[in-house]
């Protein structure tokens, strides 16, 4: 791109800027993400802390108190909240006001490609994004402060998902706010995504839809980040969401084209879009990034069945909606895909006659292994007897690699400070900040700036 372009870009990232900071909007937000935030922190802090009473007294209960999973997954639920109500309001505000003032048939005679346009005012949000990581920052400094113990990789697979899904979230309201004549048209339909991806989640869970649609949901993608499992193929979905979602939008920015152009482009995109994620999906990657290791086998036991030649059968009879069910995916069958070359796992609906009654099919809860002709079967779910019994098939002889016990991070805080910060001291900045910044002397001159660039 020829240096004259990339000051022209700069100045409409700067226009954007100004725009952006401008907003009334932007910074309610701001207070309402504070507020919100030190209510979940507040709240996280004073349920770990009575947690943490009990474990001072049992120490072997001190195993269970993970402060990322018990103290920043709730905080940062706020963000969520904010993120999927609030934040689009934002973006098409920044986004539509081009097409409502009329100025953006002036810009798209500027000699700069249509997806520019979008690019600078992504920059600005980026800016935004920067102002809304100041309370989850916070959170972390104050609970630094208080003496607790934060396990970084796992935190920054946390923060990771909120910064992809806060991406996803920009991309979308950019399509809408540009394929909209309204701004109330643009927001319906950024609430209609965000309402698909709830009904998506639940028509997975009660088995109505196939399994692998649960990819394309938000919130799914979402929640895998906050369990502390990175995995390439969420990141990768959500980068490819955003990116159909930013390209649709530039392609629909443009006045005067044809629809039949406009549709042909974006097929083109959602080719593009199946291609990468079918090739994350069939190379994925995963890294277990909790202290704890709540993801991951003892090493030997990974070793063994990441050796493992053959396909392992494995036959579960019991109902998609058995706690039991729940329990041995979580702890075993999620482990197993990602560890065995070739595994394939069956389900064989039975019927039962509820918690406390006696199941009508004697097979119901059995659980079958096949491996290289040699069959076994189990009624248990849990790795320290599902384990030996795979590699009994399999001929393997191992021996636990040592690794140390998790021993948690129990810690008694008074949450007074926390209060005080959130309440009070940020919503103050954030409000002092919008009066700061809707005044005029405190802007770029873009114009001013244009004229000195030409001269």
């Amino acid at each position: 791109m020829p240096w004259s372009d990339l000051r022209l870009l700069k100045l409409l990232f700067l226009q954007d800027l100004r725009s952006l900071l401008g907003y009334p909007s932007l910074w309610i937000t701001l207070v309402m993400l504070s507020l919100l935030v030190g209510y979940s922190f507040v709240q996280a802090q004073d349920l770990f802390s009575q947690a943490c009473r009990t474990a001072l007294a049992y120490p072997e209960l001190g195993s269970g108190l993970n402060p990322v999973e018990a103290v920043f997954v709730p905080t940062m639920g706020a963000y969520y909240l904010v993120e999927t109500l609030l934040l689009p309001f934002v973006v098409i505000r920044l986004a539509g006001q081009d097409r409502q003032t009329g100025s953006l048939k002036l810009l798209l005679q500027l000699p700069l490609p249509p997806v520019m346009l979008n690019v600078a005012k992504l920059a600005a949000l980026s800016v935004a994004g920067m102002l809304l990581a100041l309370p989850a920052l916070a959170a972390i400094l104050i609970w630094h402060y208080l003496g607790g113990s934060v396990y970084g990789p796992e935190l920054a697979t946390l923060l990771l998902g909120h910064v992809l899904y806060t991406l996803a979230i920009f991309c979308i309201a950019l399509f809408a706010a540009t394929v909209s004549a309204t701004p109330a048209s643009a927001a319906i339909i950024c609430l209609a995504v965000t309402l698909g991806s709830w009904v998506l989640d639940f028509a997975v869970s009660s088995g109505d839809w196939p399994a692998w649609l649960s990819r394309s949901s938000l919130t799914s993608l979402l929640r895998q980040f906050e369990t502390g499992l990175l995995s390439s193929v969420d990141v990768i979905l959500f980068l490819s969401i955003s990116a159909l979602f930013f390209y649709a939008g530039a392609i629909f920015l443009p006045t005067g084209r044809r629809l039949f152009d406009r549709l042909r482009g974006i097929l083109g995109g959602m080719l593009v879009f199946g291609v990468i994620v079918w090739v994350a999906v069939q190379y994925p990657a995963y890294r277990d990034t909790t202290e704890n290791r709540r993801h991951s086998f003892n090493p030997a036991d990974e070793r063994a069945l990441k050796a493992l030649p053959a396909l392992l059968d494995i036959s579960v009879h019991m109902n998609r909606d058995d706690s039991r069910l729940y329990d041995f995916e979580r702890s075993v069958l999620s482990k197993l895909r990602r560890l065995v070359p070739q595994l394939r796992i069956r389900y064989v609906e039975s019927t039962s006659q509820g918690l406390f009654g006696a199941p009508e099919n004697d097979q119901y809860g059995l659980i079958e292994y096949d491996y290289e002709g040699r069959h076994d079967q189990s009624y248990s779910t849990s790795p320290r007897e599902v384990l030996p019994l795979i590699h009994a098939l399999a001929g393997q002889k191992l021996l636990p690699d040592p690794v140390p016990a998790y021993t948690g991070h129990p810690l008694v805080v008074d949450s007074a400070v926390s209060a005080w910060v959130f309440y009070v001291l940020l919503p103050f900045l954030f409000l002092y900040g919008a009066w700061l910044f809707r005044h005029p002397k405190l802007f770029l001159d873009v114009s001013g700036d244009l004229n000195h660039e030409d001269r």
